[in-house]
């Protein structure tokens, strides 16, 4: 969604071995996503969000309120999203789900990381995370609660945040927001539709 009406084409899954071949060599480190800006091609999924978030005016100018931002997106991408989720994503069949219930478990990890997501938001003094105006970190939340919610990962209940009122509170409200709601309201797609749009009231 942050590349969308710009002039960067973004690669995140290659349609087949044959074509992977031929794209690969391309590519800056040999591995997907990537981002073409013209004849220009970089990688880095970090990277490449935080280009997409300046071109939209989701990056703050200010240096200290772009670090409020940056912490909260590395907390959801690298302290929740690499170091508790993607491992299990090595693993298969039934070890691979009891991974996953025992990080969704009460007292488990993830239920930890989403008690400390909860007191970020809860405890904001603007409307979004980081003062008054959109940015990656609000989006870089309602994503990851997006997945949750869609049931993504197999063996994490879709329910699992559903003890933190303040993060419900949150990803409806950002998933109200009209640009928002108009793009997730034209997916037909079941992820997206479970887990992007506001509750049913």
């Amino acid at each position: 969604m942050l590349v969308r009406g710009s002039a960067a084409t973004r690669h995140g899954q290659a349609g087949g071995f044959e074509e992977w071949g031929a794209l690969k060599p391309t590519t800056p480190f040999g591995q997907i996503p990537i981002l073409q800006v013209g004849d220009t091609v970089a990688a880095q999924s970090g990277a490449i969000d935080h280009y997409a978030a300046k071109l939209a005016g989701l990056q703050p100018q200010d240096p200290l309120q772009a670090l409020l931002v940056d912490q909260t997106y590395y907390f959801v991408t690298s302290d929740i999203h690499t170091a508790l989720i993607s491992p299990t994503a090595k693993l298969a069949g039934e070890e691979q789900l009891k991974a996953r219930q025992a990080l969704s478990a009460p007292g488990g990890p993830l239920k930890s990381k989403l008690a400390q997501l909860e007191k970020l938001v809860a405890g904001r003094s603007g409307k979004f995370i980081v003062g008054e105006q959109l940015s990656l970190a609000d989006l870089s939340v309602f994503n990851f609660l997006g997945m949750l919610k869609s049931g993504f990962w197999a063996g994490i209940p879709a329910d699992v945040a559903s003890d933190f009122p303040a993060l419900k509170v949150f990803r409806n409200q950002i998933a109200s927001l009209p640009e928002i709601a108009a793009y997730y309201a034209a997916a037909t797609d079941e992820l997206r539709v479970k887990g992007y749009r506001p509750d049913e009231a």
